[in-house]
Order: C-alpha cells, then sequence, then structure tokens
C-alpha cells in the first residue's frame, strides 16, 4: 500500500512522532510510506536539527520525507499546486492528515483516494463548524483517546476509529526500576506552550526542593521542548529564582536517553489528547505524576503506575512528586506498573489497526458506506 501522512512541520511534537514512528514501521512491513509538512522547520520557528533527523529516521526506514515549504501554513492555493505535483510522483493508496491545517490545501487539490483526519488534542483548534467543511473533504476520522472520540462524535458526520497513540520500540525498558537515586532526576517533554503549563512545574520545583532539602536530597527537573515561548519560560525560571532546580534542555531527538537517565515523569498539563510522552515514559518504567485532564487521565492508573493531581496546582504537583520519589518499594511497584499499562500502546498493534482502517477505507469508498463507528482498538 502506498501511504501519504501529512504533518504541520518535522517537530518533536507527539502527532509528527507519531506519524514519523508510523512511517517507519509502515515501511518496514513493505509499505511504501511518505511524510509532507506543510512548512519547514526554519519558517515557522521550529528547531532545523529535530526537523533534519526525523527525515533522516524515516528515510533512513525506508520511507519518504518531504516538505511543501510553505511560508505561511494557510497559502492554500500554493500549497494545493504543490502537494498535486507530489501526489501525482507519489501516487498514493490512501492521505492520512495528522493535522486539521492540511483540509483545505487538500479540498483544492482534490485528491481521488481516501482521505483520513486524525484529532490530536481533547480541544477543537478550529471553530466546530469547520467540521462542515472537514465532513466533505475526509472518508474517515481518527481519535487518539475516548476524549477525542468523544469530541469528534459531536461533530463528524463520518466513521471515527479510536486508536491509542503508540511508543517507539528504542524506549522499551529491559525491567522496572527498583532504587531510589539520592538526587533524583524528573523529566518533562513537550513543546513549551500554555497547554503545558510549565509555569506551574517551574513553581513546583521550588516546593519540591524545599521538601527534601531535609533528606539532604536535592531534586532537579529537566525540560526537554522547544517552541517559540521557550525564551519567556527560561526568563520565568531566572526571574523565580529556580535555576538551581530546573533545566531547560530545548528540543532534544535523544529523548529516550533522556527517559532511561530520569527517575521520574511529570506532566504539567491543562488539557491534552493522548500525549505520546507519557507512553514513552510508561515504557521506559518510569512512575509518572500527571495533571487530571484528559488523555493524562487515560494512561495514569492512580497508585499502580503514578498519580494524578489538580491542573494549576503547584503545591499538589510538588507534594505528588515528593510521594513518589520517597519510598523505595512504592517506587519500584509504580515502575512494574508503568512497564506493564505500557504493553497496550505498541507500535506494532498502532499500525496494524492503521493500515486496517486503510484498506476498509480504499475498499468502501465506492461501496457500501462504513458505519458511523469502527470499534475501537487497544
Amino acid at each position: 500500500m502506498r501511504i501519504c501522512s501529512i504533518i504541520t512541520s518535522f517537530t518533536s511534537g507527539g502527532a509528527e512522532m507519531l506519524a514519523r514512528d508510523l512511517a517507519e514501521r509502515f515501511a518496514a512491513t513493505g509499505h511504501d510510506a511518505t511524510v509532507i509538512a506543510l512548512s519547514d522547520a526554519s519558517r515557522i520557528g521550529n528547531d532545523c536539527d529535530t526537523e533534519s533527523a526525523m527525515m533522516d529516521h524515516i528515510r533512513q526506514a525506508g520511507g519518504h520525507a518531504l516538505s511543501l515549504g510553505l511560508h505561511n501554513r494557510n497559502a492554500w492555493i500554493t500549497g494545493a499546486r504543490w502537494l498535486r505535483q507530489i501526489l501525482r510522483t507519489t501516487r498514493p493508496d490512501v492521505i492520512h492528515s495528522h493535522t486539521a491545517r492540511a483540509l483545505p490545501v487538500m479540498a483544492l487539490a482534490r485528491p481521488q483516494v481516501p482521505v483520513i483526519l486524525t484529532h490530536h488534542n481533547s480541544r477543537l483548534s478550529f471553530p466546530p463548524m469547520a467540521f462542515h467543511v472537514f465532513n466533505r473533504i475526509v472518508d474517515g476520522y481518527v481519535a487518539i483517546s475516548e476524549q477525542c472520540e468523544a469530541t469528534l462524535r459531536q461533530h463528524s458526520r463520518k466513521p471515527i476509529q479510536l486508536i491509542w497513540n503508540a511508543a517507539n520500540p528504542r524506549f522499551q525498558a529491559a525491567g522496572p526500576r527498583r532504587v531510589l537515586a539520592r538526587d533524583p532526576r524528573i523529566l518533562a517533554v513537550g513543546t513549551v506552550s500554555e497547554q503545558k503549563d510549565y509555569p506551574t512545574l517551574v513553581r513546583a520545583a521550588r516546593l519540591l526542593a524545599a521538601a527534601m532539602a531535609p533528606q539532604g536530597r536535592k531534586p532537579r527537573i529537566a525540560i526537554a521542548g522547544g517552541g517559540p515561548m521557550l525564551g519567556q519560560l527560561q526568563a520565568l525560571v531566572e526571574a523565580t529564582g529556580a535555576s538551581e532546580h530546573v533545566e531547560l534542555l530545548g528540543a532534544r531527538g535523544d529523548v529516550d536517553m533522556l527517559m532511561r537517565q530520569a527517575d521520574l515523569f511529570v506532566n504539567s498539563s491543562l488539557w491534552e489528547g493522548f500525549p505520546i510522552s507519557l507512553i514513552e515514559a510508561a515504557t521506559s518504567g518510569l512512575p509518572m505524576v500527571a495533571t487530571r485532564v484528559a488523555g493524562n487521565r487515560e494512561m495514569i492508573i492512580p497508585g499502580v503506575n503514578g498519580e494524578l493531581v489538580p491542573p494549576g496546582d503547584a503545591q499538589a504537583l510538588a507534594a505528588a512528586m515528593a510521594t513518589a520519589l520517597s519510598d523505595e518499594a512504592a517506587y519500584a511497584a509504580l515502575s512494574a506498573g508503568a512497564l506493564e499499562s505500557a504493553r497496550r500502546f505498541s507500535i506494532e498493534r498502532c499500525a496494524h489497526a492503521h493500515l486496517t482502517l486503510y484498506g476498509d477505507l480504499r475498499g468502501r469508498r465506492d461501496g457500501a458506506p462504513l458505519p458511523r463507528q469502527v470499534a475501537a482498538t487497544g
């Protein structure tokens, strides 16, 4: 099968990482996989090294990585012209967009193959009325969590399939972690944005340091992620005197190594879809502390693989991190629980579910309509 996936740009966001990992898996199983970005990283302020590394990963796996090179992601006519040229060359059997921004471009390009859209968040980044247009363009939707599925169900007039996100196999830990570090390393991963609410994590870092100081322990939080708000966050870290406790790593292509070095994973988001970083953390055997929001709630089972806290609550976040790092036996149990929960989210299972969906849509596009909702996979 010839599969064309479309993303906003080659960056370290969850949607983009999933598209990359799926393309690698598709290529490894004999399919022709192409990933197309709407814009170059340099055009929209993303990290060029991350872009280069992602494109190299796809090509080395046997896939193709291209960019429309749009100066403006809303340059629909230009984008449609370039996309038509690429489609004439790649001749895909199916087009899977991981960004709603690509749908106007595809509407103008008028591909004669099934089109799928994955909505990667529990919130809409566009007006709900946009679905009146989307429903004319797409043949089916993919939801990455139960909350995303519920959101799509309110607006979609096409089939919806729930397919859980997945982690790259390179994150797989050999076994659970059993020893607590004296000076624990805590890791957060994700684009520096309003959604991730890193200011709350910065405040929690100082509270955590104060709580562990009587034990002579010095925790340190590392945040791996780039984005246009990185400078603002760095200014906040310096202004609040949190530099001793928080390190901003910027965009990184070695998150698997960072997770192997970490002792705890933290997510401070105000909202989520189903963060791949949590799956990666669980696959790495990391206990997790995260906010009690959609997506996170579907991954974390309190007391089994981590803890959930109210969003925006620095004190609760600090207390949960301190608790997770205070008892070695409980810590080892959480690590084992994380590894067990990660079993559901293999890239092999995720890719198989996508390929099944593609085959169904190809086979039925000109025949009987698919049911409104397809059974969930997971």
